[in-house]
């Protein structure tokens, strides 16, 4: 029975507490939420900006400053154009055609060329000759070359009696002499010797023309001495 009186007297104690707690809420002032206040500033608008006052006056007008006019050009005095002088060209003079040796015992037939004048020294006596190995060489000029080139290193012992003898030898594309050889003697091996050594001494030679086709040309040389 007390234990009845106890559960019961506790479960009305508990509603006591939950009606309580339920009137205090229901007593408290609600909190409503008010909007944010924002603080604005008044501007007076400025008044109306006349017509007048907007439109800009027209500046003055520029005067346009009148271009000077070009002075008048003057008029070229008509002149009679000057007279060119052309220095007449000096005529070259063509040396003359060698003249054809009389072929001797043991030329060739060929061109040939003869010394105009005494050779390398005064014992040669001026009767050198030159013939080649070809039936149509038309390059007189390379024939003088040589002779020439050759004659300068020719120097014929001295007292010697009248002599001759031919140096048969070939003048290579480039110029080199070769073969060098003696094809008739003169009886004399110093005079021989002297011969030799004056084709020796002049090479290398100019080089062949490139218009005659030739690689190598051949040369009968006569060196005479009085």
């Amino acid at each position: 029975m007390k234990r009845a009186i106890i559960i019961s007297a506790a479960a009305h104690l508990t509603i006591l507490i939950v009606l309580w707690q339920v009137s205090l809420t229901l007593s408290r002032p609600v909190t409503r939420g008010y909007p944010r206040l924002m603080t604005a500033k008044l501007v007076v608008k400025p008044a109306a900006v006349t017509s007048r006052q907007a439109t800009p006056e027209p500046a003055a007008a520029v005067e346009a400053t009148p271009k000077p006019e070009p002075p008048p050009e003057p008029v070229a005095e008509t002149q009679q154009p000057a007279k060119v002088v052309v220095p007449a060209k000096p005529e070259k003079k063509t040396p003359p055609a060698p003249k054809p040796s009389v072929p001797t015992s043991s030329g060739t037939a060929g061109n040939s060329t003869k010394s105009a004048n005494a050779g390398g020294s005064g014992a040669s006596g001026g009767g050198n000759v030159m013939k080649i190995d070809a039936e149509e060489f038309p390059f007189p000029y390379y024939l003088v070359q040589v002779q020439n080139k050759i004659e300068q290193q020719w120097h014929a012992p001295s007292r010697q009696e009248q002599r001759a003898t031919t140096v048969y030898f070939k003048i290579s594309r480039s110029g080199e002499v070769e073969d060098v050889k003696i094809e008739q003697s003169s009886g004399n091996a110093l005079f021989d010797q002297a011969a030799m050594r004056a084709v020796y001494y002049a090479s290398p030679l100019p080089p062949l023309p490139a218009g005659s086709g030739l690689q190598s040309l051949g040369v009968h040389f006569d060196f005479v001495a009085y």
